[in-house]
């Protein structure tokens, strides 16, 4: 009987519907909290993937250059005419077309570089990247999932900090390849001048002397971005820094000639740093 007093009908003690502000306010500032510490981490896991991806494009783009020097005793420059010239017609020639498509969205100004005449079936590397591709066709290795600009990336000068600089096109999409070949080694005093015909024969003179521990520090492939920022460096300095594709400052992604990849830090003022080298010895 005095428990149906206590809980029975007539009770004043009734069950709580629902939270009070407070217990809400304290939950929304929770989930805040928790947002803050794991969107962040999610982020870097999501980049982490695709560097991982990327550097699974250039380990099979190692495994193809090895089969096209064993063929050809040099490397996959650019396309080359059958008359032993450049793409007929281009204005520009460029480090894009040795694998990929034919760019399917060149940026303004840029339809007549070979990047945009060049299709997938005429580029060099393709014979052992996609053999069947044709024209546009997509070849994904060729596609680096970090890849969101094509134009040059820029610092700023007063905090040596990376502008983003994110253009609206992918280099994929500019140029048919996320990855440019390392045209750079014709900037050293040793080559001379930086002509078509010179590119050909002193490409054979970088295969050859890459041999050995050279070859573990002579840069093939790199990041459309990294291309740039090197195009002025030399021993002594001249180049630029930038944010790489994968959100770090001055990371890259490197594949090397003797096929092994690394992503970390490179100071691409330099020609050449620990472990590294865009210019033949």
């Amino acid at each position: 009987m005095a428990q149906e007093q206590v809980f029975g009908r007539g009770s004043r003690a009734t069950a709580r519907l629902g939270f009070t502000l407070i217990e809400l306010l304290v939950s929304i500032a929770i989930i805040a909290v928790l947002a803050s510490i794991l969107v962040p981490t999610l982020g870097r896991a999501r980049e982490e993937a695709r560097k991982v991806f990327c550097m699974s494009n250039l380990k099979e783009i190692g495994a193809a250059i090895n089969s096209y020097r064993s063929d050809n005793d040099n490397l996959p420059w650019t396309y080359v005419h059958p008359s032993g010239e450049p793409c007929p017609g281009a204005a520009w020639w460029s480090s894009y077309t040795w694998g990929g498509m034919r760019a399917p969205m060149p940026l303004p100004g840029g339809e007549s570089g070979d990047w945009a005449l060049v299709p997938a079936e005429l580029r060099p590397l393709n014979r052992f990247l996609a053999p069947t591709a044709q024209g546009k066709d997509m070849v994904k290795v060729v596609e680096c999932p970090g890849d969101r600009s094509a134009v040059s990336p820029e610092v700023d000068a007063a905090n040596d900090g990376a502008l983003e600089n994110e253009g609206r096109r992918s280099s994929w999409e500019a140029f048919g390849s996320s990855y440019s070949i390392n045209w750079v080694f014709m900037n050293a005093p040793n080559v001379g001048e930086f002509s078509f015909e010179s590119l050909m024969a002193n490409g054979k003179l970088f295969v050859q002397e890459a041999v050995g521990g050279s070859a573990a520090e002579m840069v093939v492939i790199w990041e459309n971005q990294v291309d740039q920022l090197l195009v002025n460096a030399t021993d002594t300095g001249g180049g630029r820094l930038g944010e790489g594709w994968h959100r770090r400052f001055s990371q890259h992604s490197f594949l090397f000639m003797d096929a092994h990849t690394e992503h970390g830090f490179y100071d691409t003022r330099f020609s050449r740093g620990t472990g590294w080298r865009v210019w033949r010895k």
